[in-house]
């Protein structure tokens, strides 16, 4: 596949996203267990190429992704994610649809009326029981809607279609690394054969987190990103590159998540004297944190490509 042709697939997958978002009364979010096989079979030829290509959207601010159920081993529940293009007037709608729907599903099981605000303040604490159930999924929607709107206002720059395309001509490589073969058997062949990076032993020795300690009560009483968030918000760049040293944070999702969190940092640093004295600190853990994810993505080229 050529450059320009991978662009177009790219902005294809966009475009289907959008379509589905428009159907505000159906359901109007698709997620990563269904949009393979329902919406996407057609423009991609395997469910890891799929989620590989709406990452390069996500990091381009095409589209947003949602958790919409955080995964969890211990009861087997597999992680869901939505997908939302990341456009005002969409996700608005979006929004109003699912305040009401919120606001539904509480009175059924509460037995009682409630403004979305309200509802949104008494849950907020509970929102890791809620897991997996329909007001919990409802829920964790409502709530990021809501902060995907208050990014595009602060940076409306950043989701014009020239900065977006800019960006996501970054991440495509010049030279076909994804080449879909020319002929349907070929193709079914191919996706046969494919070795799963993430099932490797390799994968999952890389992937496992130093969980000792009282680091392991923090990870299961409030999860690894909140974790990192904290410590981003107290500029505490010394505690996060000792956490990555120590392999506190290890998981390649975990990784991505702090590497853009930087980059986020990193821009807001132009406008933040504050933030402005740690702008070395940032780049060095930044550079830290990509060396562990190229890790990932070479295992990937081994096994998948």
């Amino acid at each position: 596949m050529e450059k320009e042709n991978l662009l177009d697939t790219l902005l294809r997958i966009r475009d289907r996203i959008k379509e589905i978002n428009n159907n505000v009364y159906e359901e109007a979010i698709p997620t990563s267990d269904i949009i393979f096989r329902k919406y996407l079979n057609d423009l991609v030829y395997s469910e890891d190429m799929a989620r590989y290509y709406l990452k390069l959207l996500a990091e381009s601010n095409f589209i947003f992704m949602i958790q919409i159920v955080k995964p969890d081993t211990i009861l087997k529940i597999p992680g869901i994610d939505g997908y939302v293009v990341a456009e005002l007037d969409i996700i608005e709608k979006l929004l109003a649809v699912y305040n009401q729907r919120l606001v539904t599903i509480y009175e059924a099981e509460k037995r009682k009326l409630a403004g979305v605000e309200t509802i949104i303040r008494e849950l907020m604490p509970k929102v890791k029981e809620l897991n997996n159930t329909p007001l919990g999924k409802v829920l964790n929607i409502c709530i990021m809607l809501e902060q995907f709107t208050r990014i595009i206002h602060e940076r409306p720059d950043h989701f014009q279609d020239a900065y977006r395309i800019s960006k996501l001509k970054q991440f495509i490589p010049e030279e076909d690394e994804f080449k879909e073969p020319e002929e349907e058997h070929e193709k079914i062949q191919q996706v046969e054969e494919i070795r799963r990076a993430v099932d490797t032993e390799e994968y999952q020795q890389l992937s496992k987190m130093n969980l000792t300690g009282n680091w392991a009560k923090a990870v299961e009483q409030f999860g690894v990103q909140f974790l990192i968030r904290v410590h981003l918000r107290k500029y505490e760049f010394d505690v996060l590159k000792k956490l990555l040293l120590q392999k506190r944070i290890a998981r390649e999702e975990d990784l991505i998540f702090l590497r853009d969190s930087l980059r986020k940092m990193e821009e807001r640093s132009l406008f933040n004297p504050e933030l402005k004295k740690y702008l070395n600190e940032i780049k060095e853990l930044k550079r830290i944190v990509q060396i562990k994810i190229n890790q990932f993505y070479l295992i990937r080229k081994k096994y998948e490509g």
